[in-house]
């Protein structure tokens, strides 16, 4: 059943998403066109740049509206899916509410990863049009690694860097759930207490990193220890995933709370 839920969100999604990830791929040839045409132009043509700046101004542009327009629409189908007019079809189905919160939250995470990384790679891309660019921005990093940790990053520290960050995605998403769902707990003013509930939920993560950063500090001073970049690093990765952890327990027990035992459609 999870399965047959999961396609049927991502056939929900995918035309509209899918056109979104190929105006990244439009904007990016349009960007690198642009440059290399003012790269290689033997006339010092003032319109040309004026078109260039214009061009990259577009291309940043549009990578912000993919990116913020795919979270909204996200959202929206999350909240009128399972909370609106659709949600009353939704849970009258002979379905789990494990397996409704599981493939809601992993075809969005999967959409915000496929965002992440045509992002990410259209930057990189576009560092490539100017002849070795990339790669000496690539051995410049290395370098500033190398000589701030004195020690190398290690495939296992990427690989692990990168689990982190696919479970800090995944609680961004439980978290909105979450939100969407408490908001519901209200008979009116549904969408402003859900909004409420995110503003209070961000403060709390707020106090406690910043409760969490200071603790480490003190104890860093207490201690008189000098942290390497390295083993700053590794820290970090290793404080995102059980951060992630913790926090896509917390808000997937919010949500199947709510909408397993205080559904409320009215």
């Amino acid at each position: 059943m999870l399965g047959k839920l999961m396609k049927y969100e991502w056939k929900a999604t995918w035309k509209l998403l899918l056109s979104a990830n190929l105006v990244i791929v439009v904007m990016t040839f349009a960007a690198w066109i642009m440059t290399n045409l003012v790269e290689y132009s033997a006339t010092d043509f003032q319109m040309i740049d004026f078109v260039e700046i214009m061009v990259i101004l577009t291309y940043v542009i549009s990578m912000f509206a993919v990116y913020v327009g795919t979270s909204i629409f996200l959202i929206y189908r999350f909240y009128t899916s399972t909370y609106g007019d659709q949600g009353y079809l939704l849970h009258t189905l002979p379905v789990d509410t494990h397996h409704i919160i599981l493939a809601k939250v992993s075809v969005s995470a999967l959409w915000l990863l496929i965002n992440s990384v045509m992002i990410t790679g259209s930057v990189l891309f576009l560092f490539t049009a100017r002849e070795d660019a990339f790669f000496t921005m690539m051995e410049g990093m290395a370098d500033v690694i190398e000589l701030m940790s004195g020690e190398e990053i290690t495939l296992f520290t990427i690989i692990m860097t990168l689990v982190a960050y696919v479970f800090s995605l995944f609680a961004k998403v439980l978290k909105v759930g979450a939100c969407i769902s408490l908001g519901q707990l209200s008979s009116n003013h549904k969408l402003m207490l859900s909004f409420a509930w995110y503003v209070g939920i961000y403060l709390v993560e707020c106090v406690c990193s910043g409760v969490y950063f200071a603790i480490r500090l003190a104890f860093q001073e207490y201690s008189n220890s000098y942290m390497s970049f390295a083993s700053y690093y590794d820290t970090q990765w290793e404080t995102t995933l059980l951060a992630g952890i913790l926090s896509c327990v917390i808000y997937y027990i919010l949500t199947w709370y709510v909408m397993g035992r205080k559904l409320n459609l009215d």
